[in-house]
């Protein structure tokens, strides 16, 4: 025969913690009453209103930003060109010491 599993704690709740619990969501609700209908219609264009701002704002940064990034990408690619063409010509001056016998 199998003996029922007891557990080593309670998973009920006592009496007080109920009250507690009941009191604590009373005053959520209080604190929180449900929306009506054409308020909650309201707030949620409102929030689109805001969030369409917000975007509005942020596509503006990134412009901004782009148009300073610009000059500064410029500014790299010319200095790897730089660095590609000083690179040929040690290259070039390398196997020309080589050719010559020179030991580097």
């Amino acid at each position: 025969m199998s003996q029922p599993v007891s557990d080593a704690f309670p998973m009920g709740i006592t009496a007080a913690e109920k009250d507690d619990l009941e009191k604590m969501i009373g005053e959520f609700r209080r604190q929180h009453p449900p929306a009506s209908e054409a308020s909650g219609r309201e707030s949620v264009q409102d929030q689109l209103d805001r969030i369409h701002q917000k975007l509005a704002d942020l596509t503006d940064m990134i412009l901004r930003i782009n148009r300073r990034m610009e000059p500064l990408a410029e500014v790299v690619r010319f200095s790897q060109q730089k660095t590609e063409l000083l690179n040929r010509r040690l290259d070039a001056v390398i196997e020309a010491l080589k050719e010559k016998g020179c030991r580097l």
